[in-house]
């Protein structure tokens, strides 16, 4: 219910913008879901680019109900550390800021794939490249060397950790002040979700060559699954984060 609005929030509201291209956001945002969902973004695409069915009360409404993906993270959040209180200033700063700070993100990341993109390109190019590849092809490791050098899935691994990072180090109401850890929490989790997202993706396409009618629409259904179970795997993360710091407490 909130990501559909943030969706159009993000393409209708940037289109205003004239310094940014929309083709950021979208994307970027086409690399953290499962294939089903490309359909259905395209259409929230297309509504979202005539933003004479929107105007200005469409994107209020959209930024109020796109809220709710970062403020209900953070009431879990807080349930997780056992109710623990946070101030009223910093709900107002999640309420206000999310959205703003998670487009910057996208953004970031958007830049962050494009050089990545450019500098395995360059570095296929060097001669040396081929000698490795050659040393992999002999010892049947290629397809290994293959998915490490693949472009589009160490983006989406590096976005899973740079969005989660930021979830953790923000939202979560943690005394953990070494941001190493909530590094390494959001590797772990970032690397289940990479690992999730994969799964489903085959799954969906297994469904669609069985049967492109059925397989379609388990895929709606696949795709509401992998939300939720999504959500909960950030969640363990933020129990991870709780348990740490009881730990360093206790030392």
């Amino acid at each position: 219910m909130s990501f559909f609005p943030l969706v159009l929030f993000l393409t209708a509201g940037l289109s205003y913008l004239l310094s940014i291209n929309t083709e950021i956001i979208i994307s970027t945002l086409q690399k953290f879901f499962p294939q089903i969902t490309q359909q259905f973004l395209n259409l929230l695409i297309t509504l979202s680019e005539k933003r004479t069915l929107f105007g200005i009360a469409g994107l209020i409404l959209s930024f109020y109900f796109a809220t709710n993906i970062f403020t209900s993270l953070h009431t879990a959040f807080v349930h997780i550390f056992d109710g623990r209180e946070e101030s009223i200033k910093k709900k107002a700063l999640i309420y206000l800021l999310g959205i703003p700070v998670f487009t910057v993100v996208l953004i970031a990341i958007y830049f962050l794939g494009s050089f990545l993109s450019f500098l395995l390109k360059a570095v296929k190019g060097f001669q040396l490249w081929e000698y490795i590849e050659n040393v992999f092809g002999i010892v049947h490791l290629k397809f290994l060397l293959d998915t490490l050098t693949n472009a589009g899935m160490l983006i989406q691994f590096l976005g899973f950790v740079i969005i989660l990072f930021v979830l953790y180090k923000y939202l979560a109401p943690h005394f953990i002040y070494r941001a190493k850890i909530i590094f390494y929490v959001s590797v772990l989790i970032a690397l289940l979700l990479f690992i999730l997202s994969l799964v489903f993706n085959n799954y969906i396409i297994l469904a669609s060559k069985a049967n492109p009618i059925y397989g379609a629409l388990s895929g709606i259904f696949a795709f509401l699954a992998w939300l939720y179970i999504t959500y909960g795997i950030i969640l363990i993360g933020g129990r991870m984060l709780f348990y740490l710091e009881e730990l360093e407490e206790s030392q």
